[in-house]
């Protein structure tokens, strides 16, 4: 196969020279109400594979983000719980050109660290688009996010960017409701800037 960055042969859909060139981890951590959120990389830096999610190929990137960084990191963090039994939660799980980015996010993830990906669980009954749009916007137009998973168990949020943040908001308030203890969330990317793909 080839690499999604550069085009080279590879083994891997993204090659070594490329994830030393632009997905070195930088661990951005953010507070958002009393959420803490876990981001891999600056948005900025890695945009070309963050918009992979917006073309059917995406789905190898993705899967390799998955493997490559949250699975090593939620495998460590899962093995120092007294209490293991903790699942992974992935926001608005919605299915777009074959797949859905956050959903293999969390399913590989999952899988090494011998846990559960609870899968289409919270949905956004408001189907607004929030690319390119305003804070302004964001707040009034909010996901409406329903959760029909579980209830008093332990998870992690899983999410492709951070940007404003209201979505990561607004859905651990909803797992709060439903009496989800969310330990934190992790994301790929962090948009400090606030400003949207």
């Amino acid at each position: 196969m080839r690499c999604f960055s550069c085009g080279k042969l590879s083994f891997e859909p993204v090659c070594k020279e490329c994830v030393k060139d632009f997905l070195t981890p930088e661990m951005i951590e953010t507070e958002i109400g009393n959420l803490e959120v876990v981001s891999f990389f600056d948005y900025y830096l890695t945009v070309e594979f963050i918009k992979s999610k917006y073309i059917s190929s995406g789905y190898r990137v993705y899967k390799f983000i998955a493997k490559k960084f949250f699975a090593p990191f939620i495998k460590a963090y899962v093995e120092h719980l007294d209490n293991k039994e903790i699942y992974l939660i992935g926001v608005d799980e919605n299915i777009s050109r074959g797949y859905s980015n956050v959903a293999l996010l969390s399913e590989f993830a999952a899988r090494k660290a011998k846990i559960k990906a609870l899968h289409g669980v919270l949905r956004a009954k408001n189907r607004v688009q929030y690319a390119g749009k305003s804070l302004e916007f964001r707040l009034n137009n909010p996901r409406n996010f329903k959760y029909t998973g579980p209830k008093n168990i332990q998870a992690i949020l899983i999410d492709d960017t951070t940007t404003t943040g209201t979505t990561l908001e607004e859905a651990h308030r909803v797992l709060k409701e439903n009496g989800v203890n969310v330990h934190f969330a992790l994301t790929v990317a962090n948009a400090r800037e606030g400003v949207d793909y």
